[in-house]
């Protein structure tokens, strides 16, 4: 389960050096290229709405309006290179999750700021760094009953930690907010070993962090921008999970 981890920090030296080599931004650029028309339909789709909320939001709060609206759009790159197997997915999340980070901190939405952090630390760095989600991603599945039980057993251990931390601050949202870290903890771990179960976390954590911002805006805090992110991330785990060029496609 933690190998990925293990590979990268022991061959972190080596690995570093992929990282502003020469032609490094062309061939980033070049993981922009060849998505299906679904994925450039929501990449376009969900900018429109952010320029939406951003106009919206802009007088009221600028700042946040603009970090929002960054951390929108990159978020919405992020997971679509995710679907389409695309290294530019590291970078977009990086960026996006100090974004969004930022934007749960000044909304109170704790769970989201630190959901977020935790994609940059466990998952953003780890993927720019790793060679196996540069070139040639390949997809993989779960091959026994067994390694069910050991990513349940890490989401309920997850889940049970992140409950109790949250227990000890003032959250409103213990339940909830720990409930959708913990899915966002496996979700990563998932996700950097390349497994397409992965979207079965991702559409849920989707569902429950659409709710979450929902409340947060229904309390006076919070931005469209993320709203319409999330959903956004909904309908693209469900191009990963039917698409043919989705993940358990391409797994089988």
């Amino acid at each position: 389960m933690f190998a990925r981890y293990y590979d990268v920090l022991t061959n972190f030296s080596s690995y570093s050096k992929n990282i502003f080599r020469k032609g490094y931004f062309a061939w980033l650029w070049q993981q922009c290229q060849g998505w299906g028309r679904f994925s450039y339909g929501l990449l376009g789709f969900n900018f429109i709405l952010q320029v939406i909320s951003l106009g919206q939001s802009f007088k009221q709060t600028p700042l946040l309006a603009v970090i929002a609206f960054i951390g929108g759009n990159l978020s919405v790159a992020c997971v679509i290179g995710i679907s389409n197997r695309s290294g530019i997915q590291g970078w977009a999340g990086a960026i996006s999750a100090l974004a969004i980070a930022t934007t749960g901190f000044i909304a109170g939405n704790y769970a989201t700021a630190f959901e977020q952090l935790g994609y940059l630390i466990f998952l953003d760095l780890f993927c720019i760094l790793d060679p196996k989600w540069n070139d040639d991603i390949q997809v993989e599945k779960f091959e026994s009953g067994l390694e069910w039980i050991k990513y349940g057993l890490f989401f309920l251990v997850t889940w049970l930690i992140t409950y109790l931390l949250f227990s000890l601050t003032s959250d409103p949202r213990v339940f909830l907010d720990s409930l959708n870290l913990a899915m966002a903890i496996t979700g990563s771990l998932l996700e950097l070993n390349r497994k397409r179960e992965q979207f079965f976390v991702w559409t849920l954590a989707s569902l429950f962090t659409i709710a979450l911002w929902v409340q947060t805006m229904l309390q006076g805090d919070g931005n469209f921008a993320l709203i319409f992110s999330y959903s956004v991330f909904f309908l693209n785990d469900m191009y990963a999970l039917f698409s043919r060029k989705g993940w358990f496609r391409l797994a089988e």
